[in-house]
């Protein structure tokens, strides 16, 4: 079977639209009895690097079952910029080095890699011009991509692991981090231990509150996503949640909740930091000014 992504001819974004388009493409991979699913992106002009992991994340949907995935008809840019992330290396492709260094290259981490996820973020990070920040919270900036990381890895249910993947744009001044899981999503979650008929889109409201989690025992958690949406409000950034059909987007300190046309598969976390932020950042806790803190 041969399916184009997107289905009309366009773009993939990091939107509600080019989420839509992917959770399309997870709907028609289930219902195809085919041995062979080719994936044809000769309608894309144009796909966000970081949308790989949602991708990937979409495609191990069908790991287990005896279907030969292959992805063609890429235009040149989009072929050099997923080689250069190394997400078309998985489907045969070589790979191009990145001489600018702009790619967080794709990644799957498994459930017990965090040493080597922080060792990513410690790579793949630096160099990228966040914004300056004490040390105390970017110790606690680090743990809430931790937390994100731990409840794609523990909370999902899935065994496909973790995908990561990012892309800085300096001319756009604009770095983003995506982490995605195949998993049952924040809605099963929510229904299991709080809210057996709660919507998708108001289990990511009750999710982003701050101190809200579904994990049990002495772990800390229900901070990360609270501490992160207050720091892209002073960056005017952007942070997006997509979690079976609830679309959440957070941009320019106004939050936003969409329902979602189709099914998307697990949960994915698009970080966005504006890198032209000379601001310098610390907690409330450290100071007595009101000035670039949270």
């Amino acid at each position: 079977m041969r399916y184009y992504l997107p289905n009309v001819y366009g773009d993939i974004r990091s939107d509600k639209n080019g989420f839509t388009q992917l959770a399309k493409l997870k709907e028609t991979l289930n219902s195809s009895s085919d041995d062979e699913f080719i994936v044809d992106f000769s309608k894309c002009g144009f796909f966000e690097a970081n949308m790989s992991a949602p991708l990937k994340a979409v495609l191990s949907s069908i790991a287990d079952k005896p279907k030969l995935v292959t992805i063609e008809r890429l235009s040149q840019k989009i072929e050099s910029i997923l080689r250069k992330n190394l997400f078309l290396t998985e489907y045969g492709y070589s790979s191009i080095c990145d001489s600018y260094a702009t790619a967080l290259p794709y990644r799957c981490f498994q459930t017990s890699d965090r040493k080597t996820f922080d060792d990513y973020l410690d790579i793949h990070l630096s160099g990228k011009n966040i914004p300056k920040m004490s040390q105390e919270l970017k110790r606690k900036f680090r743990q809430s991509i931790f937390e994100i990381f731990d409840n794609c890895a523990i909370h999902s249910g899935s065994d496909k692991g973790v995908f990561v993947c990012g892309q800085f744009y300096p001319k756009l001044n604009r770095l983003d981090l995506t982490i995605s899981d195949a998993g049952i999503g924040i809605r099963t979650n929510v229904r299991r231990v709080f809210n057996p008929k709660i919507s998708s889109v108001d289990a990511i409201r009750w999710a982003i509150q701050e101190g809200n989690t579904t994990k049990t025992g002495s772990q800390p958690g229900g901070f990360g996503l609270a501490l992160l949406q207050s720091f892209i409000k002073q960056n005017q950034g952007k942070i997006q949640i997509i979690s079976r059909q609830g679309y959440y987007e957070f941009v320019g300190g106004v939050p936003k909740f969409e329902k979602l046309d189709l099914d998307f598969l697990g949960t994915t976390i698009n970080l966005e930091i504006k890198t032209d932020d000379n601001k310098s950042y610390c907690l409330r806790s450290e100071v007595h000014s009101k000035e670039n803190i949270f």
